[in-house]
Formats: structure tokens, sequence, C-alpha cells
């Protein structure tokens, strides 16, 4: 039994909270959203290559907030929709809570190590509570190891 309490705390799920930093909210635009967010990334790394490592049985968390406007600017992950490569959740669209700083999360259910799950994640902007320029998206990576 010990064993078992020990093994699965070595090797038990982790949590993955990805946040998403969007600076200069009133600037963002459709056509160069890369400019104006990041995940904290190395330089020299886009958004397109980010790439999250996962494990099977992971749960990742997606989190939006406004650098710029943190207590006026809010960050709604709304989707995270499956684009190509081994689709780890199993479903193709992942979607946001509902709540009033919307997330998103998903467990990891399927993948080898070494599978690239390639995917969309969607985001709106609230200013001041209200919306602006409606959705935005991101084509990061996850990878199985």
């Amino acid at each position: 039994m010990l064993f078992f309490l020990l093994n699965e705390q070595l090797f038990g799920q982790q949590t993955h909270v990805i946040t998403l930093e969007v600076n200069n909210t009133s600037k963002l635009d459709k056509q160069d959203v890369n400019a104006s967010c990041s995940f904290g990334q190395a330089p020299g790394i886009s958004n397109e290559d980010y790439t999250i490592q996962v494990n099977k049985g992971d749960i990742i968390i997606w989190r939006g907030v406004s650098t710029n406007a943190p207590s006026t600017d809010v960050i709604n992950i709304d989707a995270i929709n499956h684009q190509g490569g081994v689709n780890v959740f199993g479903v193709n669209r992942l979607a946001g809570n509902n709540q009033d700083h919307e997330t998103v999360s998903g467990e990891v259910r399927q993948g080898a190590p070494g599978d690239v799950d390639k995917y969309t994640l969607s985001f709106k902007v609230l200013i001041n509570g209200k919306k602006f320029n409606g959705t935005f998206h991101i084509d990061p990576k996850i990878q199985v190891n």
C-alpha cells in the first residue's frame, strides 16, 4: 500500500496554469495579435512555437491577464480548439467556464511521448466592462512527455 501511495505522489497528475499576458489592451490588433501577447516565454520563442510539456493525466488551465490595466481590463479565454496533430484531449473543443474572468481547462487523456497537439486559443478582451474588437486567436502547441 505504501508503494502505491508513494508512486502516486511521484507520478500523479500535475496542474499546469498557462497565463496569456496581454499588453496594451486598447491597441490589440487582430492582424498582429502576437505583438501584444505572450505566455511569458523566453525572447525569440514565438507564440506559435510556445509549447506546453505535459503527461497523460495532467490538467491544463488557461487564463488571461491584462498587464497594462489589470484592474479594469479583463482577458477571457473562451475556447481551446484542436487544429492538428494528436488530439490530446479527445475532443475538438474545450469551452470556457463562463465566469467573470473566463478560463478553460482540460485533462490530457491521450498521446504517446513526443506527440504534438497544435491548438487555437481563442480569447476576448473587455475594457471597462465593454467588449473590445471581437475574438482574438493564438496557435501554440502541447507536447506529451
